[in-house]
């Protein structure tokens, strides 16, 4: 049976409905400084990473929009992007090993450009109406981690104060759908809510049972046979003879004392005595 998302996706487009509210907010009260419209493209070439739920959504909207030639056109587009991610991403890691200070390797991945793949030679998002929420918050004062953030072409100011728009608590509301969505399809990978990866790699990616690690029945019956095997053992003790009346004395409402067979100095049940 195909796995249901629905409830997932419905939280997610929740969270995107009010992300969208506080765009149009910054519109309404501060026109002149917000500069985005149709066919700027500055936010197509940022690097950013997105989680699993957004991942899954816009793979989603994605494989129900395109097919034939479009599909595998942006597919390659997205392998491309892909792999300047991967290299960039290993020169960042050479750079820490190296001692370069943190700031200074942050600065260079800022300035880095890769090319969204859902961007078409129009300069339009070609998934404008299903796009991440990092792409729906560009353009307006952003902070992450305490740092703010914002778009160079924005009208936007250093130095001055402006409403801004706290990141971590947007990040913790997705990373909560996608640990729940872990919990709810059964996953064995624990840390799979956390996930965060680039939109590239969200469309190439099929989110089916073996990348998920949703148990299969085999996976299930091999966990009951390690329960089985885990359970409480019952040992003779050495030179103990076989109770011929255990079978009666499992169903007798008698005391113990009462039945001479029930001695307890014969068996030896693991984790210690019946007095522990």
């Amino acid at each position: 049976m195909a796995l249901d998302f629905t409830e997932y996706f419905e939280r997610y487009e929740a969270v995107v409905a009010d992300v969208d509210a506080v765009f149009r907010k910054f519109e309404k009260d501060t026109p002149e400084l917000v500069k985005c419209g149709k066919g700027c493209s500055d936010c197509c070439h940022a690097l950013f990473d997105i989680t699993l739920v957004e991942a899954m959504y816009v793979n989603k909207m994605f494989n129900e929009k395109f097919s034939g030639m479009e599909r595998s056109e942006i597919l390659q587009r997205a392998d491309k992007a892909d792999r300047q991610i991967h290299k960039l991403k290993r020169k960042v890691y050479k750079a820490s090993q190296e001692g370069r200070p943190a700031s200074e390797i942050l600065m260079e991945v800022s300035k880095a450009r890769v090319r969204c793949p859902l961007l078409g030679d129009d300069d339009l998002c070609a998934l404008y109406e299903h796009r991440p929420i990092t792409c729906r918050l560009y353009g307006v004062p952003t902070s992450i981690g305490g740092e703010a953030h914002t778009c160079n072409k924005a009208g936007f100011e250093g130095g001055v104060k402006y409403p801004t728009v706290n990141m971590d608590i947007v990040l913790d509301k997705l990373l909560g759908i996608g640990k729940d969505l872990q919990k709810g399809i059964g996953s064995r990978f624990r840390e799979l809510g956390d996930m965060l990866l680039p939109l590239s790699m969200a469309l190439v990616t099929s989110y089916d049972e073996a990348y998920l690690g949703v148990k299969t029945d085999k996976d299930k019956k091999k966990t009951v046979e390690v329960e089985k095997e885990a359970a409480p053992v019952e040992l003779k003790a050495p030179g103990a003879q076989p109770n011929p009346e255990s079978e009666a004395c499992a169903s007798c409402t008698e005391s113990k004392s009462a039945c001479a067979t029930c001695d307890s100095s014969k068996t030896i049940v693991l984790g210690g005595t019946d007095e522990d």
